[in-house]
C-alpha cells in the first residue's frame, strides 16, 4: 500500500484540486461526518496515520453537543483491530476512560462499539490505537456518539497524532472527481477510473497495442485501456487471436471465455493465468481481457494482477465497466 516506488508510476495531474473546506485525503477530517468508505481498501475518505505498524497513534473527535454517553461507535475501514483505548474528555478538561482492551474487530468496514460503565457527559472523544497490533495501514472512517436520550451524532471536527495526508496530499489531484474521468471524443470513448486507483505511466507497462490510459492499485496490479488499429473484426476470430497469443506467447492458461454485449457492441472476454517476470523472480499473474471490435479498430480493457489478489481486483474491474461508454460502428 502506497510504496515509495509507486510515485514513479504516477502521472500527476498537478496541485490538489478540491473545495477549500474539503478535508485532506487520508487526513483526520475524513473521520468527521458519516462514513463514506464502502469497502476495506486504501481509500482517501478515511483517516490514516502517517506510517504503518508505528505504534501509538490517536484520533480526537468533537461533536456538536454534549450528551450522556450511551455508546461510542468507531468505524474501522482498513486492517481493523488496532484500537486499544476510547476515552471521553469532560468539560473541565479531565479524562474518563470508557473502554480499554483488545479490539475484537476482525472485518472492515465495521464498528467497534464501546459503552461506559456509568453516566458520563461529554462531546469530545479520544480514540487511541496501537498500529503495531495489526500489520499494514489502519484507517478510521467515522466516529458516532450515541446519547442515552437516543440521539446520534457524527463527529463535526477531528485532529490526530499524525496523518498520511502529509504525504498523500500530492495525490489529491488524481483523486479529484474531474481527474477520475477519461474521455477521448475523437475515439468515442468515455469511462471513469477504477475505484481509488491512480494513473500509471504507460511507458513502464508491457501490453500489446497503444495504451490510451492505465491505472494502478499499488504498482503490481494494473487496469489498462488499449487500442489496436485494424485487426480481425469478427468477435470469434478476435477471441481466437487473443487466446493463441496468451497460450503460445506467454504460456498462459485460458480459464474462461465469453462473448457479451457492452453498450450495444459485441465484446469478447477471456480470463487467463500465467507467469509474470518481476525483479524478485516469477509470480503467477491473472488477467481479464475484454476486447470490443469496431469497424476500424479494437478497444481492449485489460486487468492484470497477481493471482492472489485477482478476486478483489476483479470486483473493482466489474464496478468500473458500467461507466464505460464507447461510440462508433461495430465490426461488420
Amino acid at each position: 500500500m502506497r510504496p515509495a516506488a509507486l510515485l514513479a508510476l504516477l502521472l500527476l495531474a498537478g496541485p490538489a484540486s478540491r473545495p477549500p473546506d474539503a478535508p485532506e485525503p487520508w487526513g483526520p477530517g475524513q473521520a468527521a461526518g458519516p462514513p463514506d468508505t464502502e469497502e476495506a481498501e486504501d481509500a482517501p475518505t478515511a483517516w490514516t496515520p502517517l506510517e504503518p505498524d508505528a505504534g501509538p497513534e490517536w484520533l480526537l473527535v468533537r461533536f456538536e453537543r454534549a450528551v450522556a454517553v450511551a455508546e461510542v461507535r468507531v468505524r474501522e475501514s482498513l486492517n481493523p483491530g488496532a484500537v486499544r483505548r476510547v476515552s471521553a474528555t469532560l468539560e473541565d478538561g479531565s479524562s474518563f476512560l470508557i473502554w480499554a482492551g483488545d479490539d475484537p474487530t476482525a472485518a472492515a468496514p465495521a464498528d467497534l462499539v464501546v459503552t461506559p460503565d456509568r453516566e458520563v457527559v461529554a462531546r469530545t472523544i479520544r480514540v487511541e490505537l496501537d498500529t503495531s497490533r495489526r500489520p499494514g495501514f489502519n484507517a478510521v472512517d467515522a466516529v458516532e456518539l450515541v446519547g442515552r436520550d437516543g440521539s446520534r451524532q457524527w463527529a463535526s471536527e477531528a485532529e490526530a497524532s499524525s496523518t498520511y495526508a502529509t504525504m498523500g496530499g500530492m495525490l489529491a489531484g488524481e483523486l479529484s472527481p474531474e481527474a477520475r474521468v477519461f474521455a477521448d471524443e475523437g475515439l468515442g470513448i468515455r469511462m471513469r477510473a477504477p475505484g481509488f486507483w491512480i494513473r500509471a505511466n504507460p511507458a513502464l507497462l508491457d501490453a500489446p497495442g497503444k495504451i490510451l490510459r492505465a491505472w494502478t492499485r499499488d504498482g503490481s496490479a494494473t487496469i489498462a485501456l488499449l487500442r489496436w488499429e485494424g485487426g480481425p473484426g469478427d468477435p470469434s476470430l478476435l477471441q481466437e487471436r487473443i487466446q493463441k497469443a496468451l497460450e503460445e506467447g506467454l504460456g498462459a492458461r485460458v480459464q474462461a471465455r465469453e462473448v457479451q454485449g457492452l453498450r450495444g457492441l459485441k465484446a469478447v472476454g477471456l480470463v487467463a493465468t500465467g507467469t509474470g517476470e518481476t525483479g524478485e523472480g516469477s509470480r503467477r499473474i491473472q488477467q481479464h481481457w475484454i476486447a470490443i471490435p469496431r469497424e476500424r479498430d479494437v478497444l481492449v480493457l485489460l486487468l492484470s494482477t497477481p493471482e492472489v489478489s485477482f478476486v478483489k481486483d476483479e470486483r473493482t474491474f466489474e464496478k468500473m465497466l458500467p461507466s464505460v461508454v464507447i461510440q462508433g460502428s461495430p465490426a461488420k
